[in-house]
């Protein structure tokens, strides 16, 4: 398939859904985004006070960086859980032509293992990109895009552990990553146009995307099945 192929048919699966899918997302982001806000307020608060030349006690920085650090661990949590749901969200709508929004929730509403996979997950995809980057700037990208898979086998498979979900995606990606990038690409004259419109666009544009991505995945996912039937056979 190529990424015109992608996009078709991502534009066909929304076709009358398109609102919902926007509402979907568009809620599972703003609850990220207001958690990461609470979190980082009075760190950006406290960062202010000091460059502005204010004193700031001992103990009010050592309360702000507690804060930081568990503000951050629940963030990862809430990050984790929220896109195993959008992801949850998206292969039904994918696969069945519809979606609840209550898909969206998963995360959460599947129990503690599902819980403390997502935030697995989103801690270890953040730790090893973050030390590919260390690298130079490319490693990182290429990373990004080693693991880019691993949600979506996360959310397929109930009894995948964090760690064999980036190694499926690892393996899964391999000669593939370029494909992915090309198909990422073809989006940058819409994500231009939403920078035009302060960001405005983007929440039209993302069911657009991320519909084309889970495409991807499906398609990967036909290849992968296909290969072990090969083996097997």
């Amino acid at each position: 398939m190529t990424c015109k192929d992608f996009k078709n048919l991502s534009l066909n699966q929304l076709r009358g859904k398109w609102g919902k899918a926007i509402i979907a997302l568009f809620v599972a982001t703003l609850v990220v985004m207001a958690v990461s806000f609470v979190v980082n307020f009075p760190v950006q608060m406290t960062a202010n006070l000091i460059s502005m030349g204010s004193n700031v006690s001992a103990g009010t920085f050592i309360f702000v960086s507690s804060y930081s650090l568990i503000g951050t661990i629940v963030l990862l949590f809430v990050s984790g859980c929220m896109t195993y749901g959008m992801t949850k969200y998206l292969l039904n709508l994918v696969r069945t032509g519809n979606s609840e929004f209550s898909y969206i929730f998963t995360g959460f509403s599947y129990g503690f293992n599902t819980i403390m996979r997502s935030f697995l997950l989103m801690l270890l995809i953040g730790i090893f990109t973050f030390l590919w980057s260390l690298l130079l700037i490319i490693p990182g990208i290429i990373a990004s895009y080693r693991y880019s898979q691993a949600f979506y086998l996360l959310a397929d498979n109930d009894d995948m552990t964090a760690l064999e979900a980036l190694r499926a995606s690892k393996e899964m990606m391999k000669g593939y990553k370029w494909k992915l990038f090309v198909l990422s690409l073809s989006f940058i004259g819409w994500i231009l146009l939403g920078a035009i419109t302060l960001g405005i666009g983007y929440i039209f544009l993302s069911p657009y995307i991320n519909t084309a991505y889970t495409n991807f995945y499906e398609y990967l996912r036909g290849i992968r099945d296909n290969n072990q039937n090969v083996q097997t056979a």
